[in-house]
């Protein structure tokens, strides 16, 4: 079956480019590194052995955080190599990890991938979430790579996804050494697939994020564009769902409406939906003070997602709205601030039950209660301090997980 995949992906390769161009049209950071994405001309100066983690985009790459300060720390002798998917990621890995050699992953073909190991030959790969590619991991083993998928996560749904193809899966899916589970029912899900290596739960590493002086000299510059309205933050959105929000929120209110669409690409279309709308707002990257006028703001910058939820009354997470499965909630918890999402967070669907289980989270089941459930909260003082105060009992409960990661992995490199 590997072969199969093999000869697909070598008859895919020559439209990868085309991909990448059409991509590039809207984001002009798809047009660059090519080389990285295709094993060509890979350049590795570094003589230390690597130590090698994968994230997709920007989540990912921050959930890692206190994992890599956890290496950089006690395992100085070895180089933290990174590699991202998407734009995006990229750049927060490199504003992130000065100390790490940051790269694209190779797209999974086999020359671009045995290209890959063989120029910087890790000693242990992590993968971040549920990133399964046949040849990345099967040339792992060949490469004499140990490799780990971590923060795993496999939703019901992905579960009977996957289920259909286990067969061939199987194979794959055993040659990691580990696969160390965010919670109980991912780790029964692989279990189900027949994984048969080192299989436990550790938790989620998006509960040990890391607000450092970078994040805090963001709060400041931020301070000094918003006023002293109340600001009711939309975090992540996805397509289409801002025409949604815009219908159930009360403009009337005195507040700041800040909309983060989820890919920066969309910036465009949400300026021109409030154009279309008439709505009066302004830009994040126009970075002039916000007037008393202006009842909503497009967040249309990278890298200050902490700082928004830091200056944020209340967040509202997107992804939920429509059938999308939710985005990630915790970091907005991990700021304090209460959460309110719609029905759909299959994603993310234990965080979900357990943050309205501690009272840091509110779930709604339509757009229709939105205006209500956030002018409820904010007139209510006392109950919005409730939910408030429930936040950092939420995060205690569920955080160390990138300790014990590090403890299983690392174990024989200390």
């Amino acid at each position: 079956m590997r072969l199969i995949y093999s000869l697909i992906t070598y008859l895919l390769a020559p439209i990868l480019p085309l991909y990448l161009m059409k991509r590039g049209r809207k984001n002009p950071a798809y047009l660059c590194n090519w080389n990285e994405r295709f094993g060509i001309n890979l350049a590795n100066s570094c003589q230390k052995p690597i130590i090698w983690l994968h994230s997709v985009s920007v989540g990912e790459t921050r959930a890692m955080q206190k994992l890599v300060e956890l290496i950089s720390s006690n395992l100085s002798n070895y180089q933290i190599l990174i590699t991202t998917m998407t734009p995006t990621g990229r750049q927060t890995a490199q504003t992130l990890y000065p100390q790490a050699i940051v790269h694209y992953i190779p797209y999974d073909i086999s020359f671009c991938v045995k290209s890959f190991y063989k120029n910087f030959k890790p000693k242990i790969g992590i993968i971040m979430e549920t990133e399964i590619w046949p040849n990345l991991i099967y040339f792992a083993e060949r490469s004499k790579t140990s490799i780990y998928l971590v923060n795993a996560r496999l939703s019901n749904r992905s579960f009977r996804g996957y289920n259909r193809f286990k067969l061939a899966l199987l194979p794959i899916l055993n040659k990691f050494n580990g696969i160390l589970c965010q919670d109980a029912n991912t780790e029964n899900n692989f279990s189900k697939l027949g994984y048969n290596g080192n299989l436990q739960t550790v938790g989620n590493t998006k509960f040990d994020l890391v607000f450092d002086d970078s994040n805090k000299d963001k709060v400041i510059e931020l301070k000094k564009i918003f006023d002293n309205r109340k600001i009711i933050t939309f975090a992540s959105t996805r397509d289409g769902e801002e025409e949604i929000l815009l219908n159930n929120i009360d403009l009337n209110q005195d507040v700041i409406y800040l909309i983060i669409p989820r890919h920066p690409e969309r910036f465009i279309e949400l300026e021109l939906l409030l154009i279309k709308h008439n709505i009066n707002f302004c830009k994040r990257s126009d970075n002039t003070k916000i007037n008393p006028e202006t009842k909503l703001v497009i967040g249309d910058s990278m890298g200050e997602m902490l700082a928004y939820y830091a200056l944020s009354y209340l967040v509202v997470i997107g992804g939920s709205f429509k059938d999308f499965g939710g985005q990630n909630p915790i970091e907005a918890i991990y700021m304090g601030k209460p959460v309110i999402f719609g029905s759909s967070m299959f994603n993310f669907s234990d965080v979900a039950i357990n943050s309205v289980k501690f009272g840091c989270a509110i779930q709604i089941t339509s757009a229709s209660e939105l205006e209500n459930t956030i002018n409820k909260l904010i007139f209510n003082t006392n109950e919005y301090a409730l939910l408030q105060k429930c936040c950092s009992r939420f995060i205690d409960e569920y955080c160390g997980a990138s300790q014990k990661i590090f403890n299983l992995v690392f174990k024989d490199l200390k």
